[in-house]
C-alpha cells in the first residue's frame, strides 16, 4: 500500500467519534469473523500520537506474519467508508438523495418502475426544498428516461414538456452556478497568483470580470440561495483586495445574514457556512480588522457547541481558537492570548496526528505565536516543531512554510546560529521544486546570517535599506501580504534595529 494511504487511514480512523467507533466495534466483529483488520484498526485507534504509519505496520505484521498488510488496510477502508456513508444517508440529505438515485436505478432494472418513479419523486422534493439543481435534473432525467422507454405511459404531450422544461429550468440555474462559481474562481486566482493589478490593462480585466459577474446575478436565478452566496463573495472578496475595507466588511456582514436566514440550506454538519465564516475571519485579519472578527467568531463558537459530528465540532473548535488568538495577537493582547490558551487546554493538539493536517498545523502555528509573543521560547518551539513535524505534506500549503520561517526565528531568539545555516539551506532544497521564492524570505534569510547584534551598522545598513522597500511595495505584492496575515516578520526585524 502506498505510504499515502497509510496516512489517509490513520486519519480517517482518528476521525472516528466515540459513537462511530463503537458503532464499528459492535457492527463488523461478528462471532468467528477474522480479526485482522479489527486488530489494526485498535493499532490505529491510539491517539498518543506515536504510531507512525511504519510502526503500525511492523506491529501488525509481527501479530499476523501470514497476512497481507496492504490488503488488510485496503479492506479497512473499504470497510470504514461503507459505513460512514451508510451513517451519513441517515441524517444528511444530500447522501440520501444519492444513495435514492441508485435505488431508483435499480428499480427501473428490476422491472418494478412505480418503485423507481416513487424514489426519484422524493428527490424532486428535497433537491426543490434545498435548491439542488444537479440533482434534480439528474432524477428528472432518469424519470424521462424510464417514462421514454415505457412508451410514455397515461402521459398526455402537455404533461411530457412540463417534466421537460422543468428540467430544463435546473439545467439553466446549474449552468448559471457554474459560470458564477467560475468567474469567482478566477478572481481568486488572479489576485492571489499575481500581484495587485495596476494600470488600463490590469484593470480591463478586472471590469470584465465584474460586468460578467453582474450580467449572472441579473439573469434568472438571482434570488436562489447559491447565487445570493456567489454574489456577496465576489464583492467582498473583489473590495478587500482592492483596499476598500469598510464596504467588505459591510458585505461580509450580510454574508453572514445570508446564512442565518436560510438554516434549512445548510448542509448537515453545516461545513459550508464554517468555511464562510472562515473565509471572512480569514480576509479580516489579513486587512489588520482585528476587532470586528468577535462578531463572526462568536458565530463560529455557536458552530462549536451544537448538535453535530465530533469532526465537525473539532474542525469549528479549531477554527473558534485560531481566530480568537488572531484578534488577541492584533489587538497587542498577548497575556490575553496565554488565557485563551489556558482555557481551551482540553482542545489543544496532543499529537502529531491530526484528522485536518493543515487546519492543526495553523493552531499549532498561533500557539507557538502567542508564546513567542510572551517571551516564552521553550513553549514557543515546542509547539512549532510539533507543527512542522506532524505531517510532511503540509509543504504544500503555505502555513507549513511560515511556520518554517516562525522556527529560524525562536532559534535565531534562542541563538542557534549554527542550526539556522542548517535550516536555511534545508528550507531553500525544500521549495526549490515549488519555483516560487518570497523576497521576504531572502531578507530575513540576510538577517539570520548577519546576526544584527553582532553586526557593525554599516554592513546591516543595506539589509535595512532592503527591508524598507519592501516594505512599500507590499501594497502591490499580494503574495507577501499572505506571508504576513500568520506573521509580522517586519514588525519582528524593526525591533532588531535599536540593538545594533
Amino acid at each position: 500500500m502506498k505510504p499515502m494511504l497509510k496516512q489517509d487511514l490513520k486519519k480517517l480512523v482518528l476521525s472516528l467519534s466515540g459513537s462511530e467507533r463503537r458503532h464499528f466495534k459492535s457492527g463488523y466483529a461478528a462471532p468467528g469473523a477474522d480479526k485482522d483488520y479489527m486488530n489494526l484498526f485498535d493499532l490505529m485507534c491510539k491517539e498518543d500520537g506515536k504510531d507512525l504509519a511504519d510502526d503500525i505496520e511492523s506491529r501488525f505484521k509481527k501479530a499476523h506474519p501470514k497476512k497481507s498488510f496492504d490488503n488488510t488496510a485496503a479492506y479497512l477502508y473499504k470497510v470504514l467508508t461503507d459505513m460512514l456513508v451508510q451513517m451519513r444517508i441517515d441524517h444528511d440529505n444530500w447522501f440520501y438523495s444519492h444513495h435514492c438515485l441508485m435505488k431508483a436505478q435499480l428499480c427501473f432494472e428490476r422491472s418494478i418502475p412505480e418503485r423507481g418513479l416513487k424514489e426519484l419523486g422524493k428527490i424532486k422534493i428535497m433537491a426543490k426544498e434545498r435548491q439542488d439543481n444537479l440533482m434534480h435534473y439528474a432524477a428528472s432525467r432518469m424519470e424521462l428516461s424510464s417514462l421514454s422507454e415505457d412508451s410514455f405511459p397515461d402521459l398526455s404531450e402537455q404533461q411530457l414538456v412540463d417534466l421537460q422544461m422543468k428540467a430544463k429550468r435546473s439545467l439553466q440555474n446549474l449552468r448559471q452556478t457554474h459560470e458564477h462559481y467560475s468567474l469567482f474562481e478566477l478572481l481568486n486566482h488572479r489576485l492571489r497568483a499575481q500581484d495587485i493589478p495596476s494600470g488600463d490593462q490590469a484593470d480591463k480585466k478586472l471590469n470584465d470580470l465584474i460586468l460578467s459577474e453582474l450580467s449572472i446575478t441579473t439573469r434568472g436565478s438571482q434570488q436562489s440561495f447559491e447565487s445570493k452566496k456567489l454574489h456577496l463573495l465576489f464583492q467582498a472578496f473583489f473590495l478587500s483586495r482592492i483596499g476598500d475595507y469598510s464596504s467588505a466588511l459591510n458585505i461580509f456582514k450580510a454574508l453572514n445574514v445570508l446564512f442565518e436566514q436560510h438554516p434549512q440550506l445548510w448542509s448537515w454538519p453545516p461545513y459550508d457556512y464554517l468555511s464562510a465564516l472562515d473565509g471572512i475571519l480569514d480576509s479580516l485579519r489579513s486587512i489588520g480588522y482585528h476587532e470586528e472578527m468577535d462578531f463572526f467568531t462568536r458565530k463560529i463558537q455557536m458552530l462549536s457547541t451544537g448538535n453535530y459530528p465530533d469532526h465537525f465540532l473539532q474542525a469549528a473548535r479549531q477554527s473558534l481558537l485560531i481566530y480568537e488568538l488572531n484578534a488577541a495577537i492584533g489587538k497587542k493582547d498577548y497575556a490575553g492570548a496565554l488565557t485563551l490558551i489556558e482555557k481551551n487546554k482540553s482542545f489543544l493538539p496532543k499529537s502529531k496526528q491530526a484528522v485536518n493536517s493543515d487546519k492543526q498545523l495553523e493552531l499549532l502555528f498561533f500557539l507557538s505565536v502567542s508564546y513567542f509573543l510572551n517571551k516564552d521560547l521553550h513553549m514557543a518551539n515546542k509547539y512549532i516543531a510539533l507543527g512542522i513535524l506532524q505531517d510532511k505534506q503540509g509543504s504544500k500549503h503555505l502555513i507549513y512554510r511560515v511556520s518554517r520561517l516562525l522556527r529560524m526565528v525562536i532559534h535565531f531568539e534562542m541563538d542557534n546560529l549554527d542550526y539556522l545555516e542548517y535550516e536555511i539551506r534545508t528550507h531553500k532544497r525544500l521549495f526549490h521544486k515549488t519555483g516560487k521564492s518570497f523576497a521576504l524570505e531572502r531578507l530575513l534569510f540576510q538577517v539570520f546570517l548577519s546576526n544584527p547584534r553582532r553586526s557593525s551598522t554599516a554592513k546591516m545598513r543595506p539589509i535595512w535599506k532592503k527591508q524598507q522597500e519592501l516594505k512599500d511595495k507590499l501594497k502591490r505584492k499580494a503574495d507577501e501580504k499572505e506571508l504576513l496575515k500568520y506573521f509580522d516578520f517586519l514588525a519582528w526585524m524593526d525591533a532588531l534595529k535599536p540593538q545594533i
